[in-house]
């Protein structure tokens, strides 16, 4: 399964991005191989539809699992019609703090 966490940064230490739509990058992981990638989130720039266009960019990969501090509620409703589960993470946290929690449950 992929997991696509929204950061705000290009770098294992980064913050989980507040805002899943307008976040500079997403990281990939995917669990079954225990290897992740940071891709540029192309639509971070629109001013309709952000969250929308990226949630259909990181379908189309494959993603189970989408991670940010928020999820408009478009985006929501994509996610629920995939059957993807969204998390929010309590406090700020990093993408290697998110990864290691996801391995250890």
């Amino acid at each position: 399964m992929k997991i696509a966490i929204a950061a705000r940064g290009n770098y294992l230490e980064s913050p989980v991005d507040p805002h899943f739509g307008k976040c500079a990058w997403y990281y990939l992981f995917d669990r079954e191989k225990q290897a992740g990638e940071f891709i540029q989130n192309e639509t971070g720039y629109l001013h309709e539809k952000t969250g929308c266009e990226a949630a259909e960019n990181l379908l189309k990969m494959g993603v189970g699992v989408a991670v940010a501090g928020r999820f408009g509620s478009k985006v929501v409703e994509v996610f629920r019609l995939h059957q993807i589960q969204m998390i929010i993470p309590e406090n700020p946290v990093t993408i290697i703090e998110i990864i290691n929690q996801l391995n250890s449950n």
